[in-house]
């Protein structure tokens, strides 16, 4: 136990960001929570109102809110300007409108393995003092597809009931759906979600599928064309382990590895989002390798 501990807090709190001043200028303010933190949220004036899906202040409540894809967040107003809040159940962002004194805020509580301990809500005089920030920093802020790293993040996800049992902490803050029948079908083609891992730390999905040709005719594709759905948007794949041709009454298996959003940004989906795989039209459009580097010929299916 000893062991873990250091592991553990530092998965809890964000560490060199316990406490944040928000900048003012942002139309909406992200705040990360999680279920073993209180997260306190200081506002310059007292707040008068306060909404929000997701929100109760009767952590009893969750129960009639388990069938909903948004987070559950359980509040007090502490102090007239003090909100302290933490996560009851994980799911897509909670979005949440407060009135202190004559000011709107809006605030979007995310889900995350490190949450923040104290947010402070600038004042509105300080609108004006916010710092330029230099497009070298935004694109630092932004997350960096390294081919390397998402190869290592499927094979963890592919090892993960070996590894987690001699090295738990090396899944720290992960989860996984199994047993799942996620089914689309394209031309005679099934493509099946048996199975979803997801990293909050690195923002990282792993759909683990079945491809099931029952057709007459062999499907072949182009795994880059590959798209994950979550209800009605539609996400390119960083990664997906396929050959990409499927026989007549053949299943072959694959792997799609999904990290961040279209703007290089942190996603945050839900684990329980209903998924999908979008299948392309059959044909190759282009000459290129299913894995970056081959990682095919490298990885252990482990299935």
């Amino acid at each position: 136990m000893n062991t873990l501990l250091p592991a553990l807090l530092h998965a809890q709190v964000k560490e060199g960001n316990e406490m944040v001043m928000l900048n003012p200028a942002s139309a909406v303010h992200e705040i990360h929570i999680n279920s073993h933190v209180a997260t306190s949220v200081i506002f310059p004036e007292p707040v008068s109102m306060l909404t929000g899906f997701g929100l109760v202040e009767d952590s009893a409540a969750v129960s009639g809110m388990a069938q909903s894809r948004t987070s559950v967040v359980h509040y007090e107003l502490v102090m007239s300007d003090t909100l302290v809040v933490r996560l009851l159940k994980e799911g897509d962002p909670c979005h949440v409108t407060v009135r202190a004194g004559k000011n709107i805020h809006l605030l979007r509580f995310a889900a995350d393995v490190e949450a923040h301990l104290a947010v402070i809500i600038p004042p509105p005089g300080q609108r004006n003092t916010a710092r330029e920030v230099a497009p070298v920093e935004v694109a630092q802020k932004r997350i960096t597809y390294n081919s390397d790293e998402l190869v290592g993040m499927l094979g963890r996800a592919r090892q993960r009931k070996f590894l987690q049992s001699v090295n738990p902490a090396l899944y720290m803050g992960w989860q996984e759906r199994n047993g799942l029948e996620l089914s689309t079908a394209k031309d005679g083609v099934t493509c099946t979600i048996y199975e979803i891992q997801r990293w909050p730390e690195k923002d990282v999905l792993v759909f683990r599928c079945w491809l099931n040709n029952t057709g007459a005719a062999a499907y072949e594709f182009d795994p880059v064309d590959i798209r994950v759905r979550a209800d009605e948007r539609a996400y390119a794949a960083q990664l997906v382990d396929c050959s990409g041709i499927v026989m007549p009454n053949e299943k072959i298996a694959m792997d799609v590895v999904l990290q961040g959003g279209p703007g290089g940004g942190r996603e945050h989906l839900s684990i329980d989002n209903d998924f999908r795989i979008d299948l392309p039209q059959a044909g190759r459009t282009r000459a290129s390798a299913a894995l970056f580097g081959g990682a095919t010929a490298t990885l252990d299916d482990g299935k």
